[in-house]
């Protein structure tokens, strides 16, 4: 039935047109190939001039022949150039724009004028593309195929878009991606990440998923080999015919076609090689050990005790192996290890890639077989792909095709836990980077025998700091840390943890024309499955509990713990399209309209376990402690009806109307502001778009101006991606105490809870100068989003839980600028530079009621109004109280729960009164330092980014160089709880600075175990200057000339990525994203970062 209001739809919108328009147009048809080719003429004649001219190389001025010559727009009007490069072209008077292309060229469009000549230079495709067969009158940006060595798409993403998209590399783990952002940030709580849509289908990225394993994430887009994407585009505004998933952005991927009928086959091999990251730089062994000394000596520990680690005394041996005097212990304590060595390699990726293409009139193809073999930097999480696609298109009747498109992969990986937990008082320290970091240096991997030899017996987690806390009166201390190599050996092991993640589609997509009419329809169905299994060794002997981890919340230990998860996704979506083109003389249309269902169906199972009994026995079963289990079932859908229509007239002004309805199964049913109708909820999105082409206006004559455009639009999309069961009540299992089930309120209805809705307002100009070979674009937009949605908590007392609604505002103000030249361009040298550069405010401009700081990684993010996204909300510090008789001078305190004051002395961190209140105690007065004093101490949001590049080419040889960049984003280093000074964990080089002496200063305060005054809560000390230029790739390339008749090409190619990063940053990669959530950017929980890597590559052509 919709099918039939579809087509009807599309005829009414045909009528809509002026009559008087459609009464003064003329129809003018033929093709002109030269003198002796006529032109049809129908009753309205239009008037025909005649162009003529000569196209030259732009490297040699010499004349070309063979170029197609075309006015843009009108397909049937053509010429080609003689043997001359001369041509002669008759157009009808409205034509305003010609189109002029070879192979192995780029394309130019000329204006027309007033001009009869126009002569044209063209350039070598080895440049970067300017022009396009259709105007753009969007901020869309793109790019098409090449060789690339990334893993996954985002990664040619942030190197060939640059400021287009801020592109956040999660960490250095292979293929695991990174978060992107479309102008600004759109959102609080719901998705921040564009949609993506891949050869029509859209995708669910799972963007708010999580792994069992820390520090990981199951990156859906590394499904896709980057090698089978044909063209990949961003759209920043105007796309609204995705109406209520489109308000991040949308991202466009088209995998490759057959376009050749000829059989050609295309293998690409290479490798890379993967240095050792570089890491922060600890303490060596006897500097821990003075540290450690310092530590023990603010602990309440009898002086006299023995404390094995600190003893000097080395052992003597008779000559029968009997120790004579000394610690017999001492080797064991006395050691330089750096664990770095232990858990970093040097590593290598292997990539075998084979396309092939062909077909006949009936039937075209082409198909793709990946596999990749990726050893990880950081042992035990390597990386294995297969991908294999098949593209089809069938020509069933001459009106009549179909594409069927069928796509596999499946990604491998083997896990560990990675980076700095978030709350290291609930799990054990896992994470190998992090272990490498803290693990005690005087300390070695392998046990001592008792002669004082070392074995080949990997030591078991160690315990010289556990009996230390422990005399200090710690009932339950958790200083005991593993040792690395227990988890490599018995953890290490895909049957123990691993990641398996496959994505199995299937597209049919039939096509019937009729007419001026086509009719589509893409059905697809896809298969996502995702299985994880964890496995955590045992730290000690499996008896030996006295060393394992105490967990409070289970009111219990850890020795060893098993989980698994499971996860399937299947998604089905069909669109129904009909779409309508004509050229009315100077005027033509495109129309399109449709319908578009989806939907995701997800359900998962998790369980886990601890204390298995033994490192063999990983499997999970009722006997295990601390049993426990999760599941979940999301099924939603989305319905759309969405309708564009394009208007250009002479090829000079256009204008761009399009509108989408959409309801989605996660709206409330009253939602507020929504169309009601057959009982639900749908949203409205409209978009307006226009842009003129000034250059192509007859009175426009200057001479350095090759071309210039300038666009405007404003369009309303949405933002849908929040908890499917948002508007219900639910109840849900939980696990009290660790001993029983039960259920508790889970979400509270809200049947008014709806869709984000984003407007955006975007200005925009695109120019070539100088006979293009200056380009330049430049867009300014503003954004603002409403109707945020947000969790809210009702009164305690009513005994009911959190619920989702909307309310509030957010603003995004920006601009994105680039710039490329052609600086030098002869026959055999050529020379490209250019730069982008993208710039975002966003500010809170309304909230319904206060929301608190949210509680990140030790630290605090505030959402306030008249701020940014994102804030870091903590205190201000003014280095460190140098001695005594400033702690008294500065009289400042902080209280007990008993309000007790409790003054900071010298060594402490002096922290800032911001609001300057005073407190008095027994008649004293000081100056209080409370959460009052909290403020604003840092904005992860930069001032700029985007990326510098340049290519030469030298007859087959081509260097490519590319650099990212972001200025002005602050960071909170997370990782730099390591220099805190307040645990046995092993310290940064910096606590080499702490203060000791009365009078010394320094930036590190004194050390203290447990960190009673709070030196080390969440502060400015914390924040630095995230900003870097990072050399990130250079690639050199050649084409090898051949002759062979079966050899089409062969090209072979070296590079190298993250080559070197100028940054003040301490931290080992200014460049991170912990998790999706918009409140966690900028901060660092220490993830493996990205690391030096050479690949050598060879490509052969059959």
């Amino acid at each position: 039935m919709y099918m039939r209001q579809l087509m009807q739809l599309s005829v009414a919108l045909m009528f809509l047109m002026p009559s008087a328009a459609l009464a003064s147009v003329s129809a003018f048809e033929g093709t002109v190939a030269d003198d002796s080719v006529k032109v049809e003429k129908k009753s309205n004649v239009a008037d025909v001039r005649t162009i003529t001219g000569t196209v030259y190389d732009a490297a040699t001025n010499q004349p070309m022949a063979g170029v197609r010559i075309q006015a843009t727009g009108h397909k049937r009007v053509t010429t080609m150039t003689n043997a001359e490069g001369k041509y002669k072209l008759n157009i009808p008077s409205y034509v305003t724009l010609i189109t002029f292309s070879t192979p192995d060229y780029l394309l130019v469009q000329k204006p027309v004028g007033k001009k009869d000549i126009i002569n044209v230079r063209l350039y070598s495709d080895k440049f970067e593309e300017n022009y396009s067969e259709d105007i753009v009158i969007t901020a869309e940006r793109g790019f098409g195929e090449s060789v690339s060595t990334a893993l996954t798409v985002e990664s040619d993403i942030q190197n060939k878009i640059g400021a287009d998209v801020r592109t956040i590399n999660r960490s250095g783990t292979l293929g695991i991606g990174a978060a992107m952002f479309i102008r600004g940030i759109n959102s609080l709580n719901a998705n921040t990440q564009p949609l993506v849509v891949v050869d029509g289908v859209i995708w669910d990225l799972q963007e708010n998923s999580e792994t069992v394993h820390m520090g990981s994430y199951n990156n859906i887009l590394s499904a896709i080999d980057v090698n089978d994407i044909r063209d990949v585009k961003v759209l920043k505004n105007g796309a609204a015919i995705y109406g209520a998933r489109a308000a991040n952005g949308v991202i466009i991927i088209n995998t490759k076609r057959g376009e050749s009928m000829a059989t050609r086959i295309t293998a690409n091999i290479y490798a890379n090689v993967s240095l050792e990251p570089e890491t922060p730089k600890m303490l060596a062994a006897e500097d821990f050990r003075l540290y450690a000394n310092d530590l023990i000596g603010t602990m309440n520990i009898n002086p006299n005790r023995n404390i094995p680690f600190l003893r000097s005394d080395k052992p003597v041996y008779d000559a029968n192996g009997k120790l004579v005097s000394g610690f017999i212990y001492y080797n064991k304590y006395h050691n330089n290890t750096d664990w770095s060595d232990i858990v970093y390699r040097e590593a290598v990726t292997q990539n075998y890639k084979v396309n092939v293409e062909g077909g006949d009139e009936i039937a075209m193809y082409n198909f793709s077989f990946g596999y990749t073999l990726g050893n990880s930097p950081i042992k035990g999480n390597d990386f294995d792909r297969m991908n294999i696609r098949l593209n089809s298109d069938i020509v069933l009747a001459d009106n009549f095709k179909t594409r069927v498109d069928i796509s596999y992969a499946r990604v491998g990986r083997e896990l560990l836990d990675d980076g700095l937990r978030e709350d290291q008082t609930a799990f054990p320290l896992t994470s190998l980077g992090a272990l490498a970091a803290v693990k005690s240096p005087f300390l070695s991997p392998y046990r001592y025998a008792s002669t004082g030899e070392i074995s080949a017996i990997i030591d078991v987690s160690d315990d010289f700091a556990f009996d230390v806390a422990q005399a200090a009166g710690i009932a339950r201390p958790n200083n005991s840390l593993y040792n690395p190599m227990t988890i490599l050996s018995k953890a290490s092991d895909p049957h123990k943890n691993e990641l398996e993640y496959t994505n199995m589609g299937i597209t049919v997509a039939p096509e019937l024309k009729l007419g001026d009419f086509t009719i589509t329809e893409t059905f697809n169905y896809s298969l996502y499955r995702v299985s994880e299994k964890y496995y955590l060794p045992y730290p000690t002997a499996a008896d030996n509990t006295k060393y394992h981890f105490y967990v409070n919340s289970l009111n219990g230990r850890i020795g060893n713990y098993v989980g698994s998860f499971f996860g399937k996704e299947a998604a089905l979506s069909s669109d129904t399209r009909v779409a309508w083109s004509k050229v009315f003389g100077a005027h033509s249309v495109d129309v399109f309209g449709g319908f578009r269902y989806t939907n995701f169906n997800f359900d998962s199972n998790a369980v886990s376990g601890a204390n298995s009994g033994s490192d063999t026995n990983f499997n999970i079963n009722s006997s295990l402690d601390h049993l426990s289990s999760d599941g979940d079932k999301n099924v939603w859908s989305n319905m759309s009806w969405y309708l564009s229509a394009d208007y250009a007239f002479k090829t000079r002004y256009f204008l761009q109307l399009a509108a989408s309805l959409e309801t989605s199964s996660r709206f409330g049913g009253k939602a507020e502001g929504a169309l009601n109708m057959l009982g639900v909820a749908w949203g409205f999105f409209p978009s307006v778009q226009a842009a003129w082409l000034m250059s192509s206006e007859p009175w426009f004559n200057v001479k350095a101006i090759d071309m210039l455009k300038l666009r405007a639009g404003f369009d309303m999309t949405g933002n849908d991606a929040i908890d499917y069961l948002a508007a219900r009540s639910y109840l849900q299992s939980v696990k009290f105490y660790d001993q029983s089930m039960g259920l508790q309120l889970g979400n509270v209805e809200n049947d008014g809870v709806k869709w984000e809705t984003t407007s955006r307002f975007n200005v925009g100009l695109d120019a070539l100068l100088f006979e293009n070979r200056l380009a330049l674009s430049f867009d300014w937009y503003r954004s603002k989003t409403s109707d945020l949605l947000v969790q809210k908590q009702y009164q305690f007392v009513t005994g009911m839980g959190k619920y989702w609604a909307n309310g509030g505002e957010l603003v995004n103000m920006g601009i994105e600028a680039k710039l490329n030249a052609k600086l030098i361009n002869t026959r055999n040298f050529q020379w490209e530079l250019g730069a982008s550069v993208g710039h975002y405010k966003n500010e809170v401009t309304a909230l319904d009621e206060q929301l608190d700081p949210v509680s990140v990684y030790g630290g605090e993010v505030a959402t306030m109004v008249g701020q940014p996204v994102g804030v870091f909300w903590g205190y201000k510090t003014d280095g460190v109280i140098c001695s005594s008789e400033d702690a008294e001078n500065l009289n400042k305190a902080q209280q007990d729960a008993t309000g007790k004051p409790l003054y900071f002395k010298a060594g402490d961190m002096n922290f800032v009164n911001v609001n300057g209140d005073k407190a008095v105690y027994n008649g004293e007065e000081y100056n209080l330092i409370d959460d009052k004093d909290k403020t604003i101490i840092g904005n992860p949001n930069p001032d700029i980014y985007g990326n510098i590049f340049t290519k030469l080419s030298y007859r087959g040889l081509t260097l490519d160089v590319n650099f990212n960049y972001s200025l002005g984003n602050d960071a909170y280093n997370y990782n730099r709880q390591l220099e805190s000074g307040s645990s046995f964990y092993n310290q940064t080089t910096a606590l080499l600075n702490r203060w000791t002496i009365d009078g010394q200063r320094t930036d590190i305060p004194a050390v203290a175990y447990g960190d009673p005054v709070g030196n080390s809560r969440f502060s400015d000390r914390w924040i630095e200057d995230g900003s870097f230029l990072r050399l990130k790739n250079i690639k050199l390339s050649y084409d090898i000339p051949v002759t062979a008749n079966w050899l089409q090409g062969l090209s072979v190619w070296c590079s190298a990525e993250n080559i070197y990063t100028f940054t003040k940053y301490k931290g080992s990669d200014p460049e991170f994203s912990v998790n999706n959530n918009i409140l966690y950017q900028g901060v660092d929980a220490g993830l493996l970062p990205q690391t030096r890597s050479f690949h050598l590559g060879v490509k052969v052509n059959l």
